[in-house]
């Protein structure tokens, strides 16, 4: 289930390649073995008339960027180009010299390849730009510190600056395309747009969340005492006696997780997953042993739930510090048959780069987030899971939520998972059983 810890992104499910195919004739005889820089340099000879760009560059290593729209500089004096440390959210689509799209965050595309699923949350990217994040190739970090918040450019590459030979598989995980990326090939990032940038990713979510829950009638003040930035709140129609506490106990429940913009991610309510994607993933009620203190439960969910009564209905919405952190939740698959120990370790590596950066950007020490001006707000949480249990959780965890799509080459089932962008925050309502160990669903025909 998609509660339990799944902070690490697969590297290719944060593969960031880009939106909106425009206009580069096919050319499908391009030999790249061995001399691909000037082969791409020909293509671009024989089919790119720069004549139409706004503006165009070529980089050292051979990355063209060509200006689709310019954002106006409203003050020259200001320099507001994107910077190493800085986070930026970007809409792509990824394309070979062919125009086949191997990669996009689009809707629009996805439904007009074939490939759209409904468990995929469609929205912009959210990434680090800084050279130790391995999961942004190089020349789309090289096209964005060229670029300003409102800019679109088409990035067109040589291989060693997006996947060099690895290539890209066509049957992933949900923002992949109607086709794979075959490695040692030049790639168009195409439709590349700057929608916004930022240093203090952390105090933006927290404004966000302030915001939300302006809706609930409550305030910063209403936050769960030491846990700020946390909140639960009691629905109607309330247990006519609440005298049984949940906490310590065997929580038997069902729930909704969602986020800010009401995209459901996760629930194990059959009218919730039909509604939501189409289909019925999960079966029956969520139980937990609240004494088990190894549980892999996110600490946001599991501290709503240390505040409910058996038939209690809650809701809690919470920081992405009680929730899949600075790195999120990659959107994963698998298939049907595949081993369990197949996993990409180089992931652990991606995590603690953006660990490091967060640590150097807001003066924390070693192995916690206490130094980051909040009084302890990440410690913890993050303190006691990530280094010593964070890798085994991650790599050898079972439990996941998922959607099943049919894989029409090789005849396999493929599980997908929703991918949870970095400082994401995360809503959930929570229907507490009305005794230990009943599963009783409540009417959720209203959902």
């Amino acid at each position: 289930m998609t509660i339990m810890i799944k902070t690490l992104k697969i590297a290719f499910a944060a593969l960031v390649a880009m939106v909106l195919a425009v206009g580069c004739a096919k050319n499908s005889g391009l030999d790249t073995s061995g001399h691909e820089n000037q082969a791409l340099e020909a293509w671009m000879e024989k089919n790119v008339d720069f004549t139409k760009y706004a503006e165009w560059m070529k980089t050292d290593d051979g990355t063209y960027i060509l200006w689709l729209r310019k954002a106006p500089v409203l003050d020259p004096k200001v320099d507001t180009l994107a910077e190493e440390n800085d986070w930026v959210r970007i809409n792509y689509t990824g394309k070979t010299l062919d125009e086949d799209v191997f990669y996009t965050r689009s809707a629009a595309v996805a439904k007009v390849q074939g490939t759209y699923n409904r468990r995929t949350h469609y929205v912009p990217d959210f990434v680090h730009l800084h050279k130790e994040n391995s999961l942004l190739p190089k020349g789309t970090r090289e096209a964005l510190t060229h670029m300003r918040v409102g800019d679109m450019v088409r990035v067109i590459m040589p291989s060693g600056s997006y996947m060099a030979a690895s290539g890209y598989s066509s049957t992933n995980v949900g923002y992949n395309g109607q086709f794979g990326l075959p490695g040692s090939v030049p790639v168009i990032v195409d439709s590349l747009e700057l929608l916004e940038m930022t240093t203090q990713p952390i105090e933006e979510e927290e404004v966000a969340i302030g915001a939300y829950v302006e809706r609930w009638g409550m305030n910063a003040a209403d936050s769960l005492k030491g846990y700020k930035g946390l909140y639960v709140q009691l629905q109607n129609p309330f247990p006519f006696k609440r005298d049984s506490v949940v906490k310590d106990s065997t929580l038997t429940c069902y729930y909704k997780a969602y986020f800010l913009d009401g995209f459901v991610f996760d629930s194990n309510i059959d009218s919730v997953q039909m509604r939501a994607w189409g289909e019925i993933y999960n079966e029956g009620p969520l139980t937990w042993d609240m004494k088990n203190t190894e549980t892999s439960m996110i600490e946001g969910f599991k501290q709503a739930c240390c505040q409910a009564c058996y038939g209690d209905h809650i809701r809690t919405i919470f920081t992405s510090a009680y929730g899949y952190g600075i790195s999120g939740s990659a959107a994963k698959s698998t298939t049907s048959g595949s081993s369990s120990s197949d996993y990409d370790y180089s992931s652990y590596y991606d995590y603690l780069n953006y660990y490091s950066y967060m640590n150097s950007m807001y003066g924390g020490g070693y192995g916690g987030y206490g130094g980051y001006g909040y009084g302890g707000y990440y410690d913890s949480y993050y303190d006691s899971m990530y280094y010593a249990s964070l890798y085994n959780q991650m790599y050898n965890s079972s439990s996941s939520t998922t959607t099943s799509t049919e894989d029409e080459d090789e005849e396999t089932k493929v599980i997908i998972t929703t991918e949870i962008l970095p400082f994401t925050p995360l809503i959930f309502e929570v229907w507490v059983c009305e005794e230990n160990g009943v599963e009783k669903a409540p009417d959720h025909s209203y959902l």
